[in-house]
């Protein structure tokens, strides 16, 4: 009986990822659906019952951590064998994931696509979404992953660039480069550019739309600029700077300010000041304040965020539409 089950087990380890598309259950079916609506990197296995486990948000060069994350959790789950069936936006039918890279288009600028990840190209896309990743001194964050309501946004037909800085030395330079890459981007064709972000890549994205970006809309959550209030010598100086940037937002693209409770490098006010901002100013903004359950600088990257919250800033970006539970 236990070489039975061995081998059996060896044949649904065989099976292709083809196969497995053809039979998902519906409780299977359900957790894909999660999974392509989360960011990269990330990864699907399913195990020898038919069940699906997903991992989302690892950081990295390539997939790796994602996939050696997922098929420990299911086979740890499930005790079975499991089935690497689809990395990123590639469904593997069987390949090994390595060699099914899908090639990179070429950078945009100072942007890149986002690795082993399938774009279609502006004339196929429906749109752009450009994430830019946050900051910290002296580490390295150009192998960061975005946060997971992007994939909102990919599920929809958007490629996916980023705008990496190693280094942050020239603030006005950045979003000046990131300025001129969406113009390029248009150029190129594609209909729509969004640009979202997190902490410094947040700012940024405010900044390069208020240098005249020809953005459809922005996703900032929780902007930063002036690292942590402790380290502050003058915590005016980031809140006139933070006022300065959400007053010269000019009404056109769509925009979303994020911010949560116990974020040690808000300096407070801000989220009243971009509503007074957007109200004066015309901008069709939507702000999204301390929503609970969520608390920390790096609250967005939690998946459940992405979940909870995506499909109404998703809304809001492409249509306009205020829905809860941002408002």
């Amino acid at each position: 009986m236990k070489g039975r089950v061995v081998a059996i087990a060896g044949l649904v380890a065989g099976l292709t990822s083809a196969a497995f598309a053809q039979t998902l259950g519906a409780e299977a079916a359900r957790t894909y659906a999660d999974f392509q609506n989360l960011g990269p990197h990330r990864a699907f296995a399913i195990a020898a019952d038919g069940k699906g486990y997903l991992w989302a948000g690892s950081g990295g060069a390539d997939p790796a951590t994602a996939v050696t994350s997922v098929l420990k959790s299911c086979a740890d789950r499930s005790k079975s064998v499991c089935t690497l069936y689809a990395v990123n936006n590639i469904v593997l039918n069987g390949r090994d994931w390595k060699t099914a890279a899908p090639p990179a288009l070429p950078p945009i600028g100072r942007l890149r696509p986002e690795p082993y990840w399938e774009n279609k190209g502006p004339q196929a896309a429906a749109g752009l979404i450009v994430w830019s990743h946050g900051y910290m001194s002296g580490k390295n964050a150009t192998e960061s992953a975005p946060q997971g309501w992007v994939g909102r946004f990919t599920q929809a037909d958007y490629d996916l660039y980023r705008f990496d800085r190693e280094w942050i030395r020239d603030w006005p330079g950045d979003a000046t480069q990131l300025a001129d890459a969406v113009r390029q981007a248009k150029a190129m064709g594609y209909r729509r550019v969004i640009l979202a972000g997190q902490s410094a890549g947040a700012w940024v994205s405010l900044a390069a739309t208020m240098r005249g970006a020809p953005v459809d809309g922005v996703i900032s959550v929780s902007a930063a600029h002036h690292g942590e209030v402790k380290d502050m010598r003058d915590v005016s100086v980031a809140r006139s700077e933070w006022q300065q940037v959400v007053k010269g937002l000019k009404p056109g693209p769509r925009l979303v300010v994020v911010n949560f409770v116990g974020d040690s490098y808000d300096v407070g006010g801000r989220m009243d000041d971009a509503r007074a901002a957007f109200a004066a100013s015309g901008a069709q903004g939507l702000v999204i304040s301390d929503p609970e359950g969520f608390k920390g600088h790096g609250a967005g990257y939690d998946n459940s965020f992405a979940r909870k919250f995506g499909p109404c800033i998703q809304a809001f970006i492409e249509k306009g539409v205020r829905q809860a539970p941002c408002g």
